[in-house]
């Protein structure tokens, strides 16, 4: 099991928090100056004669010496009270032991509404705030180009954690002389590089004319040759080993509408997901045989559908409607429209949760009887039981399906978010575990559903697993409202009420008594914790 770490953050209000969830921040604004500094330098190490200068520059160089040794001296009392090995002080250097902690600033990406950095710590001396100054417009001045937001003049640091698979798309290589050829090769990449950059929840996407450096990944390649018409090759390549995942050929003669770019792109996608991610789903859809405007809509819809927020999830439904439009028997969106009204009802987002209920288990039985042995069929019906508060018949159900599909990630994420619900938390975090182990790139819902399983557990890594979604996907709710009861169980009111304050942010309509529906849960003092904690945190 993964240890939680003392979290420091630097933007907002500066704060330490201990991995039991205390605010063990220092009470003195030198002291928490001279920990910025030291946390904002290269390698989190610098001089004493440093530090002394950018706090006590108008001090005599003397005075300024014996200031910086009872500062220090009080750091090192206040850590050693609250058992924190993290501070370590030389003759000549104070270094920050950055294998112990982690900082917000180096193991989230900002969202564009960022707070600001150490916001309110106002230290009486010039050479520290021309130093602040200057890293405020280092941090938040924000450059984004095709690969997202990064940090101005700093890259930002490696992320830890499960992170989408990286694709690199080149430019396609041109085999003939002809203009025609050149355009055409031209265009198939610009297409792509468009289409695949909807599949934000797939992929992270990357321009090999904008790339610097060796990417840990995946190569999306290939050719166009004009002969008797147009043939394209596409390939999918794997930078660790040099593993080509997929290949296919395309041939489109002269007068044949040209499809290429939608068709590329699905064999990208499909791959993508069999190889790396929930290999089974996306082989049920994919086996499925429907137009490019059906899956194009299907695809645009999961991303709304991982958002997990109102909007999202309501979005998504009417995307999926759209796929419907183009393609009425597909069922993999069927089926997706099912979940996402579920879901709604599980978050507390539906404000007719008996009547949606009532739908959805009208369609899940037309659905049923017409494919008796699809696993999403039956996980479909399997949360209805669920939501209607049969908790132990909805485990049994799912259990028959992971066992015939023990290989999906996906499949046991659902089997384990019962578990929860069927008050069998421990048992949920080890089928969760065990799902986010068959895949290097599984759902992040997955670890998201792994963090309220332990928080319900009293298992301290919770803390570790909301963060590490967040660091993913900054705009997911659910991880934000663990953190908000895990903050609020721990005592600490002022940082959950900041996780309050983004939560609301992102999800307006959010209250307490709404963070779930409480017909999902066996035992009902699990939400009624969470509609205490988060009460006290203002929601």
């Amino acid at each position: 099991m993964t240890e939680a770490k003392t979290k420091v953050f630097l933007t907002g209000p500066f704060q330490i928090i201990r991995d039991d969830g205390q605010d063990v921040t220092p009470r003195g604004t030198k002291a928490k100056a001279l920990l910025a500094l030291v946390l904002l330098s290269k390698n989190a190490i610098r001089s004493r004669a440093w530090l002394q200068d950018k706090l006590w520059s108008e001090s005599s160089p003397a005075q300024g010496a014996a200031s910086l040794r009872k500062e220090l001296s009080v750091l090192s009392k206040h850590f050693s009270k609250h058992k924190l090995d993290i501070l370590e002080i030389t003759r000549e250097t104070v270094s920050i032991n950055l294998a112990a902690v982690e900082v917000d600033l180096f193991d989230e990406q900002l969202s564009p509404d960022r707070a600001e950095l150490l916001e309110g710590l106002d230290v009486a001396d010039p050479e520290f705030e021309a130093w602040l100054t200057v890293e405020r417009q280092a941090y938040w001045d924000i450059d984004t180009d095709s690969d997202g937001p990064v940090l101005a003049g700093r890259g930002l640091p490696v992320h830890w954690g499960r992170l989408r698979p990286a694709v690199v798309v080149e430019p396609f290589e041109v085999v003939g002389e002809t203009p025609d050829i050149s355009i055409a090769a031209s265009s198939i990449r610009d297409e792509l590089m468009f289409l695949l950059g909807t599949m934000s929840d797939v992929i992270e996407l990357r321009d090999a004319r904008r790339q610097e450096g060796p990417v840990e990944g995946y190569v999306l390649s290939g050719s166009v040759v004009g002969a008797e018409g147009l043939r394209v090759a596409a390939q999918l390549t794997s930078t660790a080993d040099q593993v080509c995942l997929w290949t296919q050929r395309f041939r489109f003669r002269a007068k044949e509408t040209f499809d290429a770019v939608e068709e590329i792109a699905m064999k990208v996608v499909e791959a993508l997901q069999l190889r790396l991610r929930d290999g089974y789903w996306s082989e049920i859809w994919s086996s499925r045989v429907t137009s490019t405007e059906a899956w194009s809509a299907f695809q645009k819809a999961r991303i709304l559908e991982s958002q997990a927020t109102e909007d999202g999830l309501q979005d998504a439904i009417r995307q999926y409607r759209a796929c419907l439009e183009f393609d009425p028997g597909y069922l993999p969106a069927r089926v997706a429209i099912g979940f996402c009204h579920l879901d709604m009802i599980r978050l507390g987002m539906d404000a007719n949760p008996a009547e949606t209920l009532a739908m959805v288990e009208a369609e899940c039985k037309k659905l049923s009887d017409l494919n008796p042995t699809d696993p999403y069929c039956s996980a479909l019906h399997a949360f209805t039981h669920s939501v209607a508060g049969n908790t132990s018949e909805a485990c049994s159900l799912m259990l028959a399906v992971v066992e015939r599909f023990s290989g999906s990630p996906e499949l046991l994420g659902y089997y384990g978010i019962l578990l929860v619900y069927d008050d069998r938390a421990e048992e949920g975090v080890s089928v969760c575990k065990k799902a986010l182990a068959l895949t290097p790139h599984p759902p992040i819902w997955i670890e998201a559903n792994l963090a309220i399983a332990m928080m319900m557990t009293g298992d301290k890594a919770a803390w570790q697993h909301a963060h590490n979604v967040l660091r993913v996907d900054p705009g997911r709710v659910r991880p934000r409202v663990v953190l908000c009861m895990l903050s609020a169980a721990a005592g600490n009111h002022s940082l959950a009420r900041r996780h309050a304050r983004q939560i609301l942010e992102l999800q307006p309509g959010f209250s307490a008594e709404r963070w779930a529906w409480p017909g999902c849960f066996k035992n009902r003092q699990h939400y009624e914790k969470g509609v205490r904690l988060l009460s006290a945190a203002g929601l």
